[in-house]
Parts: structure tokens; C-alpha cells; sequence
């Protein structure tokens, strides 16, 4: 992908940003206003099934919860973007891989705001800040690596097999509900099947890389790093050469 189509998608994120806020009273707000009411139920039902003080289960479960829905928004957003700009690729000289790009750019942007929310919660409910803060700029691009990569997949096959989007979900829905997001993973005895499982999720170690330094004060591992970046640089790579390989055959199922 080259700095034109960069730049072209860039100026397209913008435009759809500016589009989809143009008719809206509260605009980018709502980037902070919905996270915070989507916690604020969470915290409710999840801290009695986690046994934990609603404040204490609220730093917790938005640790790891704000960089998911960006990751989830991402994959959905980047899976319709190449049908979606159909009229684009078949009127003007533009790279596919600037829509789905486009559409990471604008969930990146969004995802910005709703960082201030989990800053605003930590603040709140949990004063004391340590230096282990400073690693969350590299846990953002782990995450943003890893759903970039999806979103690539997601809007190939999305082309290829229109009926893919409600698999797509449910494997999204699959992951969120499986993964220590809403729930600690010590909460299960060792070595039993739902502590196995956890152990070789993968976004155990995604979500590690928030928890950790926001609700631990701790440094993730090494292992998470490796994991996370081994995943997400894969999955660009995958998604690249998937584009890469297809994007011939896009005219005709457009």
C-alpha cells in the first residue's frame, strides 16, 4: 500500500466521520457517553457473579473491555468496507486495501475518546497511578495490529461470501464471552477445563496487556507480548497477502 492510498485513506475516514456525526446532537461524545453506560450495566450484573465490589470489578472489567469494542468495531466496520465502496473501486483508480484501511483509521479515532473514559473510571474508583501506565501506547498498537489484520480477512470474505457476516459475529461473540473479559480467570480451580481454556485464549493475553498495568499495576509478560505481536503482525500479513491475491476478482462480485 503506497502514501497515495494512504493519504486517499485518510481523507476518506475523515469524511465518513464527519457524516456519520453530521445529524447527531451529542457527535464524537457519544464516543464517551455509550462506553460508560455499557459499563456501568456490566459492573452491575458481572461484579455479584465475580464476587467483587462494583467499583473494584468496574476498573477491572474496563481495562480490557474498551480496547475489545474497538477491536470488534474495527472488524465489523472493515468487513463491509470493500462491498460498501463498490462505486469507488469501479469509478476511480483506488487501491482496496485504502477502504478497509479507512474504516481501521475511523474506529482508531473513536477509539481515542472512549480511552478518556477508562482514565476517567480509573481516576475515580482507583486514585493511585503507578509507572506501569506508561506501557498502554504499545498494548494500543498490539490491539490495533491484531484488528486491522482481522478486518482485512473479514472484508475479503465478506466479498467473496456475503453470508459470512453472522459467522463472523457469532465467532466475535464466541471470543468475548470465552475470554477473561468479564470475568478473572482465577475465579476457576487449576487445571480444570474452563482454566485450560483460558490459558490458551488469545485474547487472555490482549486483554493482559490493559489489566495488568490498569488493574494489577503490573508489567505484562514477555509471553503476552510475543503472543500478541505474533498474532497481530500474522494476521496483518494474512490480510495482506489475502487482498493482495483476490483483489482482481473484486470487480466481478461487487
Amino acid at each position: 500500500m503506497n502514501a497515495l492510498a494512504l493519504q486517499f485513506a485518510w481523507m476518506y475516514a475523515l469524511s465518513q466521520l464527519k457524516l456519520k456525526y453530521r445529524y447527531t446532537f451529542l457527535g464524537v461524545f457519544w464516543n464517551l457517553i455509550e462506553p460508560a453506560l455499557f459499563l456501568a450495566v456490566l459492573s452491575i450484573v458481572f461484579s455479584i457473579i465475580n464476587k467483587m465490589d462494583i467499583a473494584d470489578y468496574a476498573v477491572f472489567l474496563f481495562a480490557a473491555l474498551v480496547p475489545w469494542r474497538y477491536f470488534e468495531k474495527v472488524v465489523n466496520a472493515c468487513m463491509e468496507s470493500i462491498v460498501g465502496g463498490d462505486w469507488l473501486l469501479k469509478k476511480l483508480p483506488v487501491s482496496p486495501f485504502s477502504l478497509p484501511v479507512s474504516r481501521w483509521m475511523q474506529a482508531t479515532i473513536e477509539f481515542s475518546f472512549s480511552l478518556a473514559v477508562v482514565f476517567a473510571f480509573y481516576a475515580l474508583f482507583k486514585p493511585t497511578w503507578t509507572s506501569h501506565l506508561l506501557v498502554l501506547p504499545f498494548a494500543i498498537l498490539a490491539w490495533s495490529v491484531a484488528s486491522l489484520g482481522a478486518g482485512l480477512i473479514a472484508a475479503v470474505l465478506f466479498t467473496f461470501f456475503r453470508d459470512v457476516k453472522p459467522l463472523v459475529q457469532l465467532v466475535l461473540m464466541l471470543l468475548f464471552f470465552s475470554s477473561p473479559i468479564l470475568f478473572r480467570p482465577d475465579i476457576f480451580a487449576e487445571h480444570t477445563l474452563q482454566a485450560t481454556l483460558l490459558q490458551w485464549h488469545p485474547l487472555t493475553y490482549f486483554a493482559a496487556l490493559f489489566q495488568k498495568p490498569i488493574y494489577f499495576s503490573a508489567w505484562p509478560s514477555l509471553t503476552d507480548w510475543c503472543i500478541t505481536t505474533a498474532i497481530g503482525v500474522g494476521a496483518v500479513a494474512g490480510g495482506y497477502v489475502l487482498v493482495q491475491s483476490t483483489k482482481k476478482h473484486f470487480y466481478f462480485y461487487l
